[in-house]
């Protein structure tokens, strides 16, 4: 595959996507990207018939693959969705990432400490040097920009919340 501009509108729509992906299998973010990086460049080299499909396989195989070297014996996270749901569960959490990016810088990191790092509104506030009732605000104020994301996002939100 040698035409770039399909291949640079590949890697614009599917790259961030294929991390997340990834990073379900490998619980590596820099391996995740490195690997994403490997399949676009493997593709390269050839002309699969479904680019997309070949990707996502491709992803899906090195991160299983980079799993079995680096932590062998380590169950598969739980939260790995299914082949058959991995491109519209992989393109939801990018889609879900970039909203949470795109909110103000307190209230995004008053989110990601209660939702990810599942740390308590009393904690946060100490950490963040902010009262807990400024911590509840943001994480509620954040949760409801989410909740108002398009296309079907609101159920993903608060299921992947």
């Amino acid at each position: 595959m040698k035409d770039w501009r399909i291949i640079e509108n590949l890697f614009n729509r599917y790259y961030r996507p294929l991390c997340l992906l990834s990073l379900h299998y490998t619980l590596d973010p820099a391996a995740s990207e490195d690997l994403v990086q490997e399949c676009f460049m493997a593709m390269i080299s050839k002309t699969p018939e479904n680019p997309k499909a070949y990707l996502y396989t491709s992803v899906r195989n090195r991160s299983l693959s980079w799993r079995q070297r680096n932590k062998p014996g380590e169950p598969l996270p739980e939260d790995i969705p299914a082949p058959e749901d991995e491109e519209a569960a992989s393109l939801y959490e990018a889609r879900l990432w970039t909203a949470i990016e795109k909110l103000p810088s307190r209230r995004r990191r008053c989110l990601i400490l209660a939702k990810r790092d599942c740390l308590t509104y009393k904690e946060i506030a100490v950490e963040l040097g902010i009262s807990e009732n400024t911590v509840r605000n943001n994480v509620a104020k954040a949760m409801e920009s989410l909740r108002k994301l398009p296309g079907g996002m609101n159920s993903f939100v608060l299921l992947f919340f």
